[in-house]
């Protein structure tokens, strides 16, 4: 059974420089470090749990919540040295929003909720997000002090069946909160590592903010309060999946799960060995 800490004894442990793998007290995310190194790997929307008094409030059945939720995305990472998984559903709070923003009345057109939440419900859910990201900071600053300086991969996944483009990227990295061009050497080997990836069953093309743009609330948290830490917001096109039904795509799937975990680790090795020094 995975083992469950408080905050304090996660932040505790990051202190001390401890390696290991814990849930949240809650159960909203969990973290793994198996090695410290200068780069953190987050899934932030790959869950879709909601507490059991706002599920009975929702108008919305897991099936709606799923399409805009990133399932997978926590196993594209799941090989890295340090992946911070995110298991609550965005509707519960969506940690790419601001604490004050993560709560949704409606969403994409859709109301949420037959009854609009108490103040009480709202604020539990803005402490579990304020609790998520005091963690982010907890494991930034040590991987800073460490290092100098840090990337987190931000990893999301997108709906492209709603757009009447047909040319859209596999994989789209947003940068439009990145502060300094120090960091270009390093977005610009990203993108050719996406690029490089041979993924059974598709073409894999990927492009810097062609349709969204890196404006979510991980990557500014970061870039703006800290001047070493690179967000590279990178979002995959649902090719592994039916994004309509939620079925994986038995080809896709594995293989991108693969070659997407080979990709990140190759590209830290090179900005540990190439960049960073």
């Amino acid at each position: 059974m995975q083992q469950q800490l408080s905050e304090l004894e996660i932040i505790e442990h990051i202190n001390n420089r401890q390696c290991f793998t814990a849930t949240i007290i809650g159960g909203a995310f969990t973290l793994k470090i198996a090695e410290y190194l200068p780069a953190m790997s987050a899934a932030i929307h790959d869950g879709g749990n909601l507490r059991a008094s706002l599920s009975e409030n929702c108008l919305l059945d897991q099936t709606s919540r799923y399409y805009e939720e990133d399932p997978y995305t926590g196993s594209f990472i799941q090989e890295q040295a340090i992946t911070l998984i995110a298991h609550d559903s965005r509707y519960e709070y969506d940690l790419n929003r601001n604490t004050q923003e993560c709560v949704y009345e409606t969403a994409w057109g859709k109301d949420i909720w037959q009854t609009p939440l108490t103040s009480e419900e709202t604020n539990e859910s803005k402490a579990k997000h304020a609790q998520f990201y005091r963690i982010v900071a907890a494991i930034v600053e040590a991987l800073v002090e460490d290092f100098g300086q840090c990337i987190v991969y931000d990893n999301h996944s997108y709906n492209y069946k709603r757009h009447e483009r047909q040319d859209l990227p596999v994989f789209n990295l947003g940068t439009s909160s990145v502060k300094s061009d120090k960091w270009r050497p390093v977005i610009e080997r990203w993108l050719h590592d996406l690029q490089s990836m041979q993924v059974d069953g598709i073409d894999v093309t990927a492009a810097e903010n062609d349709i969204f743009y890196g404006k979510g609330y991980l990557a500014g948290f970061c870039h703006g309060k800290y001047d070493n830490v690179l967000v590279l917001a990178t979002e995959t096109k649902k090719v592994f999946m039916d994004e309509l039904t939620g079925a994986p795509d038995s080809v896709v799937l594995p293989s991108l799960q693969t070659q997407y975990n080979n990709t990140v680790a190759k590209h830290t090795q090179w900005y540990i060995s190439e960049f960073k020094n």
